[in-house]
Parts: C-alpha cells; structure tokens; sequence
C-alpha cells in the first residue's frame, strides 16, 4: 500500500559538503555527476552512492513498507518511510529541558535525497558541520544496514533509536579530543571517528543556540563564533565523496569546465552568479539555497552554502530559479520566526564577462502561513514547500523541493512570486492545530491547493462543511510507554513535490476528533507510531460534510493483507500479483481496519524477526528473511503454492501483545490462457517482466479482527466477543469473488498447549466469535488460532500468541 509520497528521481543532485568560504566559488556540473570547486566536495547525495545491497533487503522488483527511526546530531529525530521506492518522513523534534528548535528546513534534491536540518544548526552547515548529517535518506539506509556503518543504539534514549556515526576532522597540529556531543572511538591523524546519540545530540543543540544567541547578542552574523577549537569539520561516517577539478575564479566565467569523470565528455560553458541573502532585519542570511536550472534540471542543481549573505557559484548560461528558508533568531538563540523566500525565475547570461547578482531578501517574505477554522485551535505545525521542475517536462513530483516547517508556533513566512516563466512550480502549505483545552480532543489538518505560483494570500480558511470529520480511535500496548507515540497526516496529491508529513505527540490510548480539508481531492496519507514503534497508515479520500472512524493499532496484530481503497495516487504496490511467470507476495501488519497496513518496528534496537517460505505444489521454492517473497519463471499452467510468514517479537520489551504469529495461505495462479482472474487496477505497480504483460490479483485469503477489548487491548468480559471478517486482498473492490466457505475460531489459555472451540455465527466472510474467558486466566494473555477456507480450494491459518490480554483481577 502507498505511503507518504517522497518521490525519488531525476539527476544526482549536488550536496556540497567542504567549508565554505566568502566569495567561494563552485562549478557544479550534476549531469555528469560532479560538483567541482577549489576544494575536496560531495557530488550528489551520500545515498544516492554506490554501496553493495544487505542480503536482507527486499528483491529487486519486489516493493514492501520499511519505516526506520534516524537520529540527527541535534538530538532530533526523523522517521523516514520507504515504500515502493518513495520516502515519506516525519519529524519528532528533541523534547526535555535541554530541547533543540523545532523549526526545520527540508530540501529535496534531484536525486531523491532527503534533509532535513533544524534551524539552530543551519548557520553552520558547510562549515563545522557537514550537510551529509541531515541527509536523512542516508541515515535511514545506515539504520536498516544497507550502506555504510551502523553504531551502537542509543540504549539511554526510550525511543530506541540508533546513533549517528560520524567522522571528526581536526586542523594539522590540533590534538583529537571529542566534540561536545560526540563520543570518539577511534583516530587516525587529523581525523577520529565516533558517534552522537539522541541524548547527547542535545548537548549539541543547547551548544548551537548558545553560540547563536552570544552572536546575536553581540551584532554579529548567526554562526561566526566557532563551535569546537581546532575541529574542521563532523560529516557522516560512510557519506560519497568525490574530490573534483579546481575551477579558478578568473577563468570560470570565459573557460569550459570539463567534468572529472573519465566517461564524462560533455563541456558547459561557465558564468558567474552571485545570490546575495539576506534575512528580515537586511543582515546577511546563513543557511542552504536550492538553485535549479529550469531549462533542463539535470545541467544544473545543487543545495549550496550560503557564507556571510553571499554564494558565488559557476553554471552554464541560461534560466535558473532559486528558493532559501531562513531562520531569525533572539539573543538565547531561540528561533523567532521562518522565512522561505524564493524567486521563480532568473536568467544568467552567456555573456563572457561580468557577473549576474540576485538577492534574496528575508524582509520580502512578508505574508504569514495561518489558518482560519470553525474552532478555535493552537498552531502545532506549519509548512510551506517550493518545488520547482524544468522545461522538459518531468514531473513536478520529481523536482528538488525547499521547505520552511515548523513544528510548534513559530511562524512561517513567504514572499508573493508569479507563476514560472520556465518550467513549473509546485507550491503549497499544511497548517495543524489542536484544542486549546485537550479534554475537548480535537485537531485540524488542513492543506492549501498546489499552486504554479506563490500567492498573496497564504491564510487557509475552511468553514466546518468543507471539512470532513474523522474519529480517530488509539490503541495501546500495555507494555508500550504511552508518551512515545505520535501521529501524521500528509496530503496526497498526485504528482506533488513533498516534503514531509504534520505530526503530533498523542497519548495512547485516545478518542481524537480530526477535522481534515478536503480541497485537492481529499486525500490524505495518515501514519499513527504507537510507543512500541509499531507503524500504521492509510490513503484515502474523505468527503467534505462526512464523519468516518478509524481503528488504530486495534488488536490482534498479525500479516496479512488488505482491502484498500486506492485514490489519487500513482504509488501503490500491489501485495499479491501475478505477471507473465512473475510472481510477487508481501503480507502487511494488519489491525483492524481492512484499510491500514502496517511495519513491525521502527525501532533499530528492538527488531522484530519475521521469515517467509514459499512453496510450489510442495516443493519450496524461496525463503526470506522478511515478509515478501519474489519468483519468476512460473509455470504458464498455473500451480498451487503454500505461503507461510512467521514474526516474532519477543525481543521488543515494549510488546506484551500479539509477540508471535505463524500465517499460512494457499491458493493457485491462473494460467496464462486464463482471463477469469481479477487484473490489477491502472496506476498500481506489479512486478512484471514487460509494460504490456497483464497483472492479476491472487487470491490470497485474509483475516481482520474486531475485538471487543479497550484501548489496550485488554478485555475485562467473562462473555468474549470478536468481529471476524474474512475475505481476499482487493483494491478499490477489485479483488477474488471466490465465496468464504468456512471460518473457525479456537482460543488457548496455557500457551498454546491446549484449545477451545469458539463459538462462530455468520455467512458470507462476515462472522461474530465467542468465547468464556476463565475466572483462572485474569491478569493472562490468551493465543488465538483463526482458519478459513473458499470455494476455489484456498486456505487460510493464521495463530497468534498473547493476542490480547486479560484484566487482572481487582481486590
């Protein structure tokens, strides 16, 4: 099922990553996958480098859902999502007494890559600290082992996220001591390796605001006082570098640039741009610009540092556009305020000599992001993203992106700007809110229209009946902490340049009332983390006028698979197709909502096990050490398999409930003459060998369960209730009619080692179990054990241990 859309795409997008200097110039020449200047830089992104696959990642062609929890040096952290090859993420900013900012800038780069960097450390991004920290789609790829090292998790932190690895570099004669923040364990010269934790992180943030608000206080730029003595640089350990040709500053603007790669052959003629910034009082702006040639995006696009309110940087003649989030601070070094300020298009000349100058000016960036709604609600969250594609037509949902996000009151500013000349833009904002008083329970969610533009009017206003009303309902494990968990909604749009999801700490369990826009097709991405780090989400369209309910985290939980209801987006996977011998499964976490899917665990350090086989006509024919199995050559007469998925998640100390599961389901594939079966709907991905070749949904049984437990999963009747429908994976109602034959039900009390019969009333796949939980098992959790079968011979096993929990007994 689809995730958060983060496209992936287009060119190798430059991230510079050398200290950067007044006056300094770059040549960045992306096509060819270089970024040169007079210094040793990062081409393209860290993830984007070359790196051999983990033997435990997914197959090729095979698509499956992986959340990982990242850390940034700031203590901050991010989830990233990847699904289908599309990142999402969501930010959960550093909390306690000794707290970062929760003002972040985000840029996407036209490789995909992903940063994010809160607004204390941008002053010093491209000096002391490397852009490769916030790469959070490299970080992600570390966490789940894909590339590069991995350190230690953070075992001090609750949320169990894994450490950041980074390498030290220290001025020629200066003595390696460990940064604040940072724990070395190993040197090398001028260099030492180590790692930052969630904790420690935030010593880093607290540092990074005193430093700022001691410049601030004394009139001078955000980031002229040095962090560290003697320290040159912290990158990430593991980050793609590439050393590339010096580019004198006399030359740059008369010469060609050749691109330092043996292959490459192509030249570009070289100008000089210089992007003056500065930021609302009309001092000199730090931080990152996004500058993107609308002509033709793979000659030219790189995040570049921008040093004392200057950026000078050698590029091909021809359109460009630029956009900058800045951040103003107070004297405690305190954000006070955003501003992404962008201009649409600019021209630089083929002229051979002079240079083209532009400014971006904070003090333009006048019209705040608000919101009016039918209740009164506190800002929690506020955005504001730029993304700009080229002439050429590639989608704008695979154009590098600029972001201002904030993820508490601080305001977000942006100045008016026409529609493009040259290519597209794609503009838009999200603003959240909550219930002044939380007893009242109540949040909004709410999205402006995309835009080819930057409006003057940047305050989104929906009466109630634009509204559609969700009742959202949160469910708990009793083991998990409560305070751990959070929620995000995102906007679908099709084609959409995104950045990243609203999100909130919610306490689990709860009853919340979010009132959603429903402009731009009322789609939204919904993503619910309960403490114990298991994920959930949805995509889905709401009705303006409308109520609906979901079910979050509502137990039992075990794979399986879904009927979804696909809408406006073009990245859906399906989990069980067939194709021209292809054939690919992959089973989700399941709750009670036939249309959720979810992960395992988003926590490096509390992994869950989980092992798939797959076996035709009895013979097997892959094993996994995930959820998914891929195969190809089938036989054009179809075959019976066996699909067994087995989890274990014993070794999570925040999961009580459902620990461990063992899934079988069978079924036959359909011959290549065989029209009958359901074809996959248009616009959902199927691994198949060729465009042409027809896929098929197989009909592959599964379960949902409605237990009549609380918000904890925990029951407190003798009398035991459970919803049970059964039924075959479908989207959009396309999916097997083979008729549910049969469902049994049965309940253990001792571990498995003995079972009762359920009582079991229904027809059809839509059945009610019960069951008399005994006085002697209070305080236990019971195993459930669920079969079914259709009328096309396939089956369904599915049992699950410590599905739910009983009430102890009360004295």
């Amino acid at each position: 099922m689809k995730l958060t859309p983060m496209p992936s795409g287009g060119s190798a997008g430059g991230a510079p990553s050398s200290r950067r200097s007044r006056g300094r110039l770059l040549a960045s020449v992306v096509a060819l996958g270089v970024v040169a200047s007079g210094a040793a830089v990062t081409a393209g992104s860290p993830a984007a480098a070359d790196s051999s696959a983990d033997s435990s990642a997914a197959p090729s062609g095979a698509t499956h859902t992986d959340s990982r929890l990242v850390t940034l040096v700031t203590g901050d952290q991010v989830v990233v999502t990847d699904r289908n090859g599309r990142e999402g993420f969501v930010i959960r900013p550093s909390s306690g007494s000794d707290s970062g900012s929760s003002a972040f800038a985000s840029f996407q780069d036209a490789s995909g890559d992903h940063y994010v960097i809160p607004a204390a450390a941008q002053p010093y991004v491209g000096t002391e600290l490397d852009l490769s920290l916030f790469d959070v789609t490299a970080l992600a790829k570390q966490a789940s082992g894909s590339s590069g090292s991995q350190a230690a998790p953070d075992q001090s932190s609750t949320s169990a996220a894994p450490s950041v690895p980074v390498t030290v570099s220290f001025a020629r004669g200066t003595q390696p001591s460990a940064p604040t923040g940072t724990t070395l364990t190993s040197t090398s010269g001028s260099s030492a390796r180590g790692y930052v934790t969630a904790a420690s992180g935030r010593k880093l943030a607290r540092l990074l605001r005193k430093r700022i608000g001691a410049d601030v206080k004394a009139k001078r730029k955000p980031g002229s006082t040095p962090l560290f003595a003697g320290v040159t640089a912290i990158s990430l350990t593991g980050a793609a570098g590439h050393t590339a040709p010096a580019v004198s500053a006399a030359g740059a603007a008369e010469d060609t640039a050749t691109a330092g790669s043996a292959a490459a052959t192509s030249q570009y003629k070289l100008h000089i741009l210089q992007i003056n910034a500065e930021d609302e009082n009309g001092a000199a702006a730090e931080g990152m610009v996004l500058l993107t040639n609308t002509d033709d995006m793979t000659a030219m696009t790189a995040i570049l540092p921008v040093d004392g309110g200057i950026e000078r940087v050698a590029l091909p003649a021809g359109h460009y556009s630029a956009a900058m989030p800045m951040a103003d601070f107070d004297t405690a070094g305190n954000v006070t305020s955003q501003h992404l300020v962008s201009l649409s298009d600019l021209t630089v000349a083929d002229s051979a000599t002079g240079t083209t100058t532009v400014d971006l000016d904070g003090r333009t960036a006048t019209e705040q992001v608000t919101a009016s709604t039918p209740r009164q609600a506190t800002q929690d969250f506020v955005g504001a993203t730029w993304g700009r594609s080229d002439a050429t037509g590639v989608p704008i949902g695979y154009a590098p992106t600029a972001s201002a996000i904030s993820d508490d009151t601080t305001p977000v500013y942006v100045n008016p700007q026409p529609a493009a000349a040259v290519g597209t833009i794609g503009y838009f904002v999200q603003w959240s809110g909550h219930a002044p008083d939380a007893a009242d329970n109540y949040r909004y969610d709410l999205t402006g229209a995309v835009t080819d533009d930057v409006p003057a009017d940047q305050t989104l206003a929906f009466a109630a009946h634009q509204l559609a009303a969700v009742q959202e309902h949160y469910s708990g494990d009793p083991a998990s902490p409560t305070d751990a968990a959070f929620v995000a909604n995102a906007p679908d749009f099709t084609g959409l340049p995104f950045s990243g999801s609203s999100d909130a700490a919610q306490l689990m369990p709860a009853d919340v009332t979010d009132y959603l826009s429903t402009n731009q097709d009322g789609i939204w991405t919904q993503q619910v983390f309960q403490g114990s780090g298991l994920g959930f989400y949805s995509n889905r369209a709401f009705a303006p006028g409308h109520t609906y309910t979901a079910d979050w985290g509502h137990g039992p939980l075990a794979p399986g698979f879904g009927q979804y209801t696909v809408q406006g987006s073009d990245y859906v996977a399906c989990d069980a197709c067939v194709a021209g011998g292809t054939l690919y499964l992959n089973t989700e976490l399941n709750d009670s909502d036939s249309d959720h899917w979810g992960t395992p665990t988003i926590y490096d350090a509390y992994p869950s096990t989980t092992t798939s086989s797959l076996y035709q006509d009895g013979t097997l024919v892959d094993s996994e050490p995930y959820a998914s199995s891929y195969v190809t050559d089938q036989p054009d007469s179809g075959a019976d398999y066996r699909f067994v998925v087995d989890e274990d998640q014993t070794a999570n100390p925040t999961i009580s409930q459902s620990t461990v599961s063992h899934t079988e389901v069978t079924f036959r594939t359909p011959a290549s003459t065989d029209t009958s079966f359901p074809v996959l709907p248009a616009g959902i991905d199927c691994a198949k060998p060729a465009d042409d070749t027809p896929c098929y949904i197989l009909p592959v049984l599964t379960a949902h369960y409605q237990l009549d437990t609380d918000g904890y999963n925990t029951s407190h009747r003798q009398a035991q209730t459970m919803g049970l429908n059964i039924g075959h994976l479908s989207y959009n109602g396309i999916g097997s009619t083979n008729a549910i034959t049969s469902a049994t039900v049965q309940v253990s009390f001792d571990d498995g080692q003995t079972w009762q019969k359920a009582s079991v009333h229904g027809a059809a796949g839509h059945y009610l179990a019960g069951w008399t939980n005994p006085a002697s098992a209070r305080g236990t959790s019971p195993s459930l054990r669920v079969t079914a079968t259709d009328a096309a011979g396939g089956t369904f096993t599915q049992t699950i241990t410590h599905a739910y929990t009983l009430a102890a007994a009360t004295s």
